[in-house]
């Protein structure tokens, strides 16, 4: 079996930044010696999280996680050890080598299925590039390239390629040493008459690479006279076919180019969503190069979650989609998506029914189409604006009938946000737009509401319901309580008094997080959330909170605030205190096995959450 030695991981180690590699993660703020950021493992509002820059070590002190580069890429990226260990490798410019194993297939062999089918696609990738850019048969696709000025140097930096299709492919990965099992399982070939033959046959290659760079699936162009003698014929073929889902490539998370963008999108405060492949490489040979593209889907809430994360709150997602009607449909989408998730985009629409590609790369004057994009982007409309002149462009033309269809259309858009705050300001824009009242809209949008159960019983009764959902200390019960019935300590609780989300087990947890991030949700909003509606017990649970006054609990609670201030020092010292156990365990395991630099620093967490404990005790006077 090979093996990465102990020697270059701890090479590696050393090479890599941890502060570094962690603030493409969160935001990070020196802390004396260290720094401190909110856990990138559990959502908080106050960090917890500190990195010690001379141990090169994390450690978050509200979920107990704790680690150091190889830790942190591991758990954040879901790779194994040697994929980690590979992908530091490559950024500290370090060329690993594995002991005590064979070449070629043998080795391919023994990495495990995924690293055999990493391989297979890389494979694939420099197979169908060759081909391209040797064989007489890819003529035609070089020709196409060239009308849509795509000069080789920018075909080669996106490595595009060439399919024969013939099982060309099939026959060569054979004699390599790569099998029809594992070329199967990441869709570049299908069975036909017991028989596997090529996936891809005469279209030209985009390889789709996960956020590190490697290959993972393709998109495959047909020419267009292909396109057009499949017409005449009355064949149905798509214009691009992308891979289906395999055990590396899911196309409702992955994004075209995110490898390259999201460094970029940092530095240039934005990121542009386009539609095509094609686009995004006009745009990058242009000079814009913080540019991805959504495949053969429209935008899905885990594209828009992770575009949301890169361009953080201070950075712009512009949806950039063709002028055609298709592409206008699309952004609509878009927008819908990225407001139910509580990501803000702006929409810039192209001129003329043209898409980026020929905008920017078939231009004549190139610095002309540059500065006609820069002007596009900067005139891109905020979302619910968009939504507005695209449904309704001329409202005081709308009929009765028809103003009621577009209102819908809003509330419905409007509907899944998850800061009431901000819906109730877009509901006012609506409303001012609409010239509908807001009072009306408020109505309309809580009428279709959930609504809630006939029957309701005490919140003690709701939250022992359930055989799979944990039950509740009686703190954790009362935070979770006051803070349904009283919207307004749920800043305090955040901010002042540093609840976090993780203070409770799964899935309140979650309710805790809804709540501390959405200061004005009511019951109607709870129970129309998707955690809700997945998780009934929590759904009367919160009912049973709504309808309880907190005057009625045994024993009364006369005063929120103080008692909410004292549920959560106890929760707090109660983590803490369980915090102290387990390091008090792990520094006696690591002096047992005489690994005492392990221990010094265990010991050093150890003295800190100690002293967090005393800070506690004299807070609350004990």
């Amino acid at each position: 079996m090979p093996f990465i030695g102990e020697d270059q991981v701890r090479l590696i180690k050393a090479r890599v930044d941890l502060v570094q590699l962690m603030g493409e993660y969160t935001t990070l703020r020196k802390s004396g010696a260290n720094f401190t950021g909110c856990c990138v493992f559990h959502q908080e509002r106050t960090p917890s999280m500190y990195v010690y820059a001379d141990q090169q070590t994390y450690h978050c002190f509200g979920c107990g996680a704790h680690g150091d580069a190889i830790t942190l890429v591991r758990e954040k990226e879901r790779l194994e050890f040697t994929e980690v260990v590979e992908f530091l490798a490559k950024r500290a410019g370090v060329t690993v080598t594995y002991q005590d194993s064979g070449r070629g297939g043998e080795e391919r062999q023994a990495r495990g299925a995924r690293d055999e089918q990493l391989a297979a696609v890389e494979f694939a990738t420099q197979f169908y590039e060759r081909v391209l850019w040797e064989s007489p048969d890819a003529q035609g696709a070089r020709d196409y390239l060239a009308k849509r000025a795509m000069s080789e140097a920018l075909c080669r930096r996106f490595r595009l390629g060439w399919s024969q299709g013939s099982g060309r492919l099939v026959d060569e990965a054979r004699r390599q040493g790569i099998t029809a099992k594992t070329l199967l399982a990441v869709d570049l070939a299908v069975e036909r008459n017991g028989r596997s033959v090529d996936r891809f046959f005469e279209r030209v290659m985009f390889p789709i690479c996960d956020r590190f760079g490697h290959p993972i699936a393709f998109s495959g162009r047909l020419l267009p006279e292909a396109e057009r003698r499949a017409k005449e014929e009355g064949r149905g073929v798509g214009k691009y076919i992308n891979n289906t889902d395999t055990p590396l490539y899911h196309k409702g998370g992955i994004v075209f180019n995110l490898h390259r963008a999201r460094t970029v999108c940092r530095d240039k405060g934005r990121l542009i969503v386009m539609e095509g492949p094609t686009d995004v490489m006009a745009a990058d040979d242009a000079g814009f190069s913080e540019c991805v593209a959504v495949l053969g889907t429209a935008l899905t809430p885990e594209h828009a979650r992770q575009l949301g994360n890169l361009i953080g709150t201070t950075g712009k997602l512009i949806v950039l989609l063709d002028g055609d009607s298709a592409g206008q449909t699309n952004a609509l989408k878009a927008v819908r998506t990225c407001l139910a998730t509580g990501v803000p985009m702006r929409v810039a629409i192209l001129p003329d029914e043209l898409d980026p590609a020929e905008l920017l790369a078939e231009d004549k004057d190139r610095e002309h189409g540059r500065r006609v994009m820069e002007e596009v982007l900067a005139s891109g409309r905020a979302d619910v604006d968009h939504l507005l002149r695209t449904l309704a462009p001329r409202p005081y033309e709308l009929d009765n009938r028809a103003q009621v269809t577009v209102t819908d259309q809003l509330l419905e858009a409007l509907r899944p946000m998850p800061d009431p705050e901000l819906r109730a300001l877009h509901l006012r824009d609506v409303g001012e737009w609409l010239g509908i009242e807001r009072s009306r809209l408020e109505r309309r949008l809580a009428s279709v509401a959930a609504k809630p159960p006939a029957r309701t019983t005490s919140a003690t009764d709701d939250v022992a319901a359930g055989p799979e959902v944990p039950l509740l200390s009686p703190d954790q019960e009362l935070c979770l309580h006051v803070l349904v019935r009283c919207a307004d300590l749920r800043g305090h609780a955040g901010d002042d008094l540093g609840l976090e989300p993780s203070h409770f087990p799964a899935p309140w947890s979650e309710l805790a997080g809804h709540l501390l991030h959405d200061h004005a949700a009511d019951i109607h909003v709870l129970v129309a959330s998707e955690l809700l509606q997945r998780q009934p017990v929590l759904q009367r649970a919160a009912f049973a909170w709504a309808n309880t006054d907190l005057a009625a609990r045994q024993p009364a609670v006369g005063d929120p605030c103080t008692s909410l201030a004292e549920a959560i020092q106890k929760l707090k010292r109660t983590r803490l205190t369980d915090e102290l156990r387990r390091l008090t365990f792990a520094v006696a395991e690591a002096e047992k096995a005489r690994d005492f630099q392990r221990a010094g620093d265990l010991s050093r967490e150890k003295r800190d959450v100690s002293q967090a404990l005393k800070d506690i005790a004299g807070q609350s006077g004990i």
